[in-house]
């Protein structure tokens, strides 16, 4: 139930709205509270409660507000601290070690809260100053009583009911500018995690009071002190007339200019976004001339027709609908181009710069052989749906290639073409050039005599140098394949003189 009710007050505070412009009045501020005190340094640690706590002391500080955000202070704490540890047998006489001490330090340094003119804040300190203590160390009778450098910080938060008063919970570290306050520098000691000089942690909390001072201090009677109740100080308003219940103001008392474009909220036609005069405080990110609110496209310029949207292809679509915005369309094609105006958007058509029919996916059907372009092969030559739309290639075109190149010899063992072999290779040029769409597959093979890894490659020679004679005739390297083959695929029994003569081969074969 204690945290229940404690976590309520704290989301009732963090939404509580009011603002204390009056801290600009009231610029003095006067804290005390109590403390819980913790020690860190060389015989060990009971910061953030590593110990259970049983040294008290106080908390206090003098503010004085510079601006919403930051006060500048003279701020300490002091009481009575203490800390005993079983240390390790490194020097045999010392075992046992314990110190007590009454301590008091002063910082001078600034306050920053996060929230400005909050009711509730969270805030850090930092500041630098000194330290007095007097201090009692086990094993030795004489007690010591001294000073030393002194850095600060901490951080906490600050709630405020009212601007005159307030409550700070919060944690302050100082860090001493010696090692010597609990009898034990490090150089004597083994405690690694603590190798630094002593530190005095102070957990308070504490009542502050606000107080008049300057010219707000020395101005008689609340109702001269804000004569129009916009809740700043006549003294600092530059608009003295203007009252916070008709229009809200700053910390100045003038009205209030929220995007700071200065053009007054109640005036600003778009309160809090940084705009021009022109366009009543509204912003037009483009340059259009059209604000962004009424802006279609807000971040790219375009002209007021299209709500101010670009036409980047200049066909009557804006950018934001335009399928193809870079290219000039038609608007059944959402802005996508049909270049032959066949009715089939460039994108979908096979055939985009020649008219066709959706059937031919867009594509004509030159030859009127009954295959459409884009799959013909020969789309200027009429041919056979089975044929890829080229001419059949008719038996006694098969036979006449078949007898050309069983009149293909080579000198022995090597891939030189003989002579006599030329008739025969041009007839199979003039062969190739009237089926010119067609491609031509040409086969390498060998009998078995000999190694086989030698006669593969000597086929694929054989291949290539068939190849390179009818390319030297005109024929285009695109339309040829060599492959040899070896001896992996005989005709005839290689057992034979006249098998093997019917191995040695090359073969030709037309296809589309």
């Amino acid at each position: 139930m204690i945290m229940k009710k404690l976590l309520l007050t704290l989301v009732s505070v963090l939404t509580f709205q009011y603002s204390f412009s009056q801290s600009a009045e009231r610029r003095l501020g006067i804290e005390l509270g109590g403390a819980i005190n913790e020690y860190q340094g060389d015989l060990g640690s009971s910061v953030f409660f590593g110990r259970k706590p049983n040294y008290q002391g106080i908390n206090y500080s003098l503010g004085y507000y510079l601006n919403p955000n930051i006060d500048i202070c003279l701020f300490g704490n002091g009481g009575d601290l203490g800390f005993s540890a079983v240390l390790p047998n490194v020097i045999p006489e010392i075992t046992n070690q314990s110190f007590k001490m009454n301590f008091a330090t002063v910082n001078g340094g600034l306050r920053f809260k996060f929230l400005k003119d909050k009711a509730f804040t969270p805030f850090i300190m930092l500041g630098a100053g000194g330290v007095y203590l007097h201090t009692k160390v086990s094993r030795h009778p004489v007690a010591y009583t001294g000073a030393a450098g002194n850095l600060a910080g901490g951080f906490g938060f600050q709630y405020m009911p009212n601007a005159k008063f307030g409550f700070r919970l919060q944690s302050m570290f100082n860090y001493t500018f010696n090692d010597i306050w609990d009898g034990a520098p490090y150089r004597y000691m083994v405690h690694t995690r603590n190798k630094n000089n002593d530190l005095i942690a102070s957990h308070s909390f504490s009542f502050f009071y606000n107080i008049p001072y300057g010219d707000a201090a020395s101005m008689s009677g609340t109702k001269m002190r804000d004569k129009d109740k916009d809740g700043v100080p006549n003294n600092l308003d530059k608009c003295p007339k203007t009252k916070a219940w008709e229009l809200p103001v700053n910390d100045e008392g003038c009205p209030k200019d929220s995007d700071l474009d200065s053009i007054p909220d109640y005036q600003d036609s778009c309160p809090y976004n940084f705009g021009p005069r022109k366009f009543n405080g509204c912003p037009d990110t483009d340059g259009d001339g059209i604000t962004d609110k009424l802006d279609k496209c807000p971040k790219n310029a375009g002209p007021a027709e299209f709500n101010g949207c670009p036409d980047t292809d200049g066909d009557g679509l804006i950018d934001i609908e335009d399928a193809c915005p870079d290219k000039k369309g038609l608007k059944e094609f959402n802005g996508c181009p049909d270049t032959d105006g066949d009715g089939i958007e460039d994108k979908k058509d096979k055939c985009p710069t020649v008219a066709g029919v959706a059937l031919g996916e867009g594509c004509p059907d030159t030859d009127g052989d009954g295959v459409y372009d884009n799959k013909d092969v020969c789309p200027k030559v009429a041919g056979t749906k089975e044929n890829k739309g080229c001419p059949e290639i008719k038996k006694e075109v098969v036979d006449k290639i078949a007898l050309a190149a069983k009149g293909i010899y080579f000198e022995t063992g090597k891939d030189v073409i003989k002579p006599e072999s030329f008739v025969n290779l041009d007839i199979l040029v003039g062969i190739l050039n009237e089926f010119s769409d067609a491609n031509v597959a040409i086969d390498g093979h060998t009998d078995n005599v000999g190694d086989a890894a030698k006669n593969l490659d000597l086929s694929q020679k054989r291949a290539d140098a068939v190849m390179a004679y009818l390319i030297n005739k005109g024929i285009k390297p695109s339309r040829l394949m060599a492959t040899g083959f070896g001896d992996t695929k005989p005709v005839a029994d290689n057992k034979t003189k006249d098998g093997k003569a019917k191995n040695r081969r090359v073969y030709f074969q037309l296809n589309y």
